[in-house]
């Protein structure tokens, strides 16, 4: 019997071995690691069902007080990511629970974030001295920096999306945190303050200063965007898109979160689409169904699932329309000139 035989050394076996000693490497041999033809993602899509996560939402709102922990929050966490807190790469996606009463304390980051009212009546987000109230498909933005605490005040338990950066931020190793006070009373007791001057879409004060790069507007109110999407006509892809604007510039809502609306034609399935960016989408409402890569997802209201970067993906409504939230990091790939779409 024939002994096997063994593969051939190569030729620079030896230099390899020498320059990794000396902590190089050579670029021929790896430039299609370094390089590759394509972006690939390092995480499939996945799909968080609401009718799953209620129970354990309820768990934690009897089991973990609001005034032990920093926020009463279940993270959506991807297990391509080694256990990393991570939904796809770059953005984290949650719920956050309230029982009547609570008090959310007071803090600020260098992340950005941002908080969709789903069953959320009777909360509050203060923003920087702003009360903003959370009715059903409201926007609120956390920018970066901002102090920003929340409140139910209602009798009831109120919960919302969460979505945020610090998987971007931290991976830059640029985050920061500063803490505020529970008993900062002062905090709670503001009204609306500047959020008047940005209520009425297309208008602004004249002699409004320079602003830092996130929108002046912390508050975008789920009924306009209801409204407007409803006005819209259908895109390229068959469904109706809105972009959350700073009112100031017309770009994204901050400099490196990117929020969309999109309203689904029942029966209708969009034209698929890739793109450089990664998006987390929450189902706002009605029922349907979208292929994300090789997997498809059957959805109903509140469930959330995520479209990593450069995967194809299309939807579809059942049973009438549906809408659809999507959180996305496309602004930091528009900035980098990395933005790349493909269109089936």
């Amino acid at each position: 019997m024939n002994a096997p035989r063994s593969a051939p050394t190569r030729p620079d076996a030896d230099l390899i071995r020498t320059l990794e000693a000396a902590d190089y490497h050579p670029l021929w041999d790896r430039y299609k690691r370094i390089t590759p033809v394509a972006p690939r993602s390092r995480d499939l899509p996945m799909h968080w069902r609401w009718r799953e996560f209620e129970p354990l939402a309820e768990r934690a709102a009897k089991e973990v007080p609001i005034e032990d922990v920093e926020r009463r929050a279940l993270i959506m966490t991807n297990p391509a990511f080694g256990g990393d807190t991570v939904t796809t790469s770059n953005l984290i996606g949650a719920f956050t629970i309230l029982e009547p009463g609570d008090h959310a304390v007071p803090h600020r980051h260098t992340a950005a974030a941002i908080r969709f009212a789903t069953r959320a009546e009777g909360a509050v987000t203060i923003v920087n001295g702003r009360r903003c109230e959370m009715r059903d498909g409201d926007l609120v933005l956390t920018p970066p920096w901002c102090w920003h605490g929340h409140i139910n005040e209602s009798d009831r338990r109120t919960y919302w999306f969460d979505a945020a950066n610090m998987p971007l931020v931290c991976g830059l190793e640029a985050n920061f945190f500063e803490p505020g006070r529970r008993d900062d009373a002062k905090f709670w007791d503001v009204d609306e303050g500047d959020e008047r001057l940005y209520r009425a879409a297309g208008l602004a004060p004249a002699s409004d200063p320079p602003r830092p790069a996130h929108s002046p507007k912390y508050r975008y109110p789920g009924e306009e965007t209801r409204r407007v999407l409803a006005a819209l006509a259908p895109g390229a892809d068959g469904a109706r898109t809105l972009r959350y604007v700073h009112p100031q510039t017309g770009g994204p809502v901050m400099p490196t979160l990117d929020c969309y609306a999109m309203r689904l034609a029942a029966g209708a399935t969009t034209q698929p689409v890739r793109a450089t960016w990664n998006a987390i989408v929450l189902v706002v409402a009605g029922e349907g169904r979208s292929t994300v890569g090789e997997r498809t997802f059957e959805w109903a209201r509140h469930d959330v699932f995520t479209v990593p970067h450069w995967t194809w993906a299309a939807h579809t409504a059942s049973g009438g329309s549906a809408d659809l939230f999507l959180v996305t990091d496309r602004a930091v790939y528009e900035a980098l000139d990395l933005a790349r779409v493909e269109r089936q």
